[in-house]
């Protein structure tokens, strides 16, 4: 039920961009929203839309600090927010342990590209595996690091419709086929995120693919040895192959995090060394954004 209700926020927030452009929404408003909100002037929702209850909010700040009180958050204002509103999104590179205003318009960005992060002006490790996925998924260097490339995409309005659709398609698929393999359906959709930003035409230098990056002779192991049958090269078959190979590790494994280690490095290497820092990091990720699924 919580899949289905995620699925169709999805779609009802891509029919809600297409027909009301007027009411288009600013990063930098939701940013504002949000420190207003810190400071105890604004109880409203961070949806980045400067209405009546924002800018009341700005006035009253505004007056509080002895300004002039036109609900507009210009330079003057932004230097009495303080040390949290100083940086722009774009003025530095953003990574782990930055926190601010344009870390504020980071997560903004990221929930209208399809990833319910909170907007807390933290980059915390949910901030940090959001921009991984959606890096990946945009066919960008997955360093879960925010510089110029990274925000030019984010800010790229072409294409976004479509994308939105095609991860609702994607998480529909995942909890339908969860139900039927028995497999926790949130923990497939953070994988799943991290692995391609829900987007079922991504292809890795190695030869990985789709909503899952399955590796060819993964897809032939799991086709062979675990089904005995074979899937078809659509959404569906993507995701019914990653989740069958999923549930072999968490079975192998009896351990959630160890499965998705192996996942990540082999499950070889898992059984021979241990999950390894790198399978750390990377379930950690996948579990941080397991909560936002």
């Amino acid at each position: 039920m919580r899949r289905r209700a995620c699925t169709l926020a999805l779609l009802a927030a891509t029919s809600l961009a297409a027909a009301s452009p007027a009411r288009s929404a600013s990063p930098r408003v939701a940013a504002l929203q949000l420190v207003l909100f810190q400071r105890g002037y604004y109880a409203g929702p961070f949806d980045g839309i400067a209405g009546l209850e924002t800018r009341r909010a700005t006035r009253h700040f505004q007056r509080r600090h002895h300004l002039a009180p036109d609900g507009v958050a210009g330079p003057r204002t932004r230097r009495k927010l303080g040390r949290w509103a100083r940086h722009e999104l774009g003025d530095r590179q953003l990574g782990r342990g930055r926190r601010g205003w344009d870390v504020a318009e980071l997560q903004f960005l990221l929930r209208r590209s399809g990833i319910f992060v909170s907007i807390d002006g933290i980059f915390g490790p949910v901030t940090q595996a959001a921009v991984f996925g959606m890096q990946k998924g945009t066919g960008l260097k997955a360093d879960g690091v925010v510089g110029p490339q990274t925000l030019a995409v984010l800010h790229r309005t072409r294409g976004r419709l479509f994308r939105l659709g095609v991860q609702a398609d994607v998480r529909g698929q995942i909890d339908r086929w969860s139900r039927h393999y028995g497999v926790d359906s949130r923990l497939a959709c953070a994988l799943a995120w991290m692995e391609s930003g829900h987007q079922p035409g991504v292809v890795s230098s190695t030869g990985a693919w789709g909503v899952f990056q399955i590796q060819p002779a993964t897809w032939h192991y799991v086709e062979h040895v675990l089904a005995d049958r074979r899937y078809p090269r659509n959404v569906e078959g993507q995701v019914r192959v990653g989740l069958l190979f999923l549930r072999h590790l968490l079975q192998s494994f009896g351990d959630t995090r160890k499965a998705l280690a192996a996942w990540y490095t082999g499950p070889a290497r898992v059984r021979r060394s241990g999950v390894g820092a790198r399978g750390r990091w990377f379930a950690a990720d996948v579990l941080a954004i397991r909560a936002r699924c």
